[in-house]
């Protein structure tokens, strides 16, 4: 995964604890991890699905994040959504992405369906923010809310 502080002012981070927090060696963790790239990278919410794959959302400023089976490569401005997907296990990112236009975007909530689809709703500030079969057409403010239905 991510064994090493990316950089910046802060990164996100996943830690999975098993069910008891203690094992015989005293340890809980089952993986932990960073998530983050050259510049601030923030952890806002987290879903865990029946297969134990952790899906997790927030907003970075980096342009070097980790994508992996990406929707969106590249940074679209100066802070994006990123939606993140590891395996159970921890030692592998299943999707991990940039979700955002040329302004301010963060993803604050996220859940998870039966069938392995993310929801994520967050905020955005950005006029070019990636939209498909919308209800709203355009945004409509300084600022409006999102929701988005990412499938694998």
């Amino acid at each position: 995964m991510q064994p090493a502080y990316g950089g910046g002012s802060s990164d996100a981070f996943v830690t999975k604890l098993n069910s008891t927090g203690l094992t015989c060696a005293g340890s809980a963790f089952i993986y932990s991890t960073y998530l983050g790239g050259s510049k601030t990278d923030q952890g806002f919410s987290i879903a865990v699905d029946t297969s134990g794959n952790a899906y997790v959302t927030g907003s970075t400023r980096s342009g070097y994040f980790p994508t992996v089976n990406s929707l969106q490569s590249v940074n679209g401005g100066s802070s994006d959504v990123f939606v993140t997907k590891l395996n159970s296990t921890g030692s592998a990112f299943i999707y991990s992405t940039y979700l955002g236009g040329s302004d301010l975007d963060m993803g604050s909530g996220i859940a998870v369906d039966t069938s392995g689809n993310a929801y994520v709703t967050g905020s955005t500030r950005s006029t070019g923010f990636p939209i498909v079969n919308p209800l709203q057409l355009a945004l409509d403010g300084i600022c409006d809310a999102f929701i988005a239905k990412i499938g694998e």
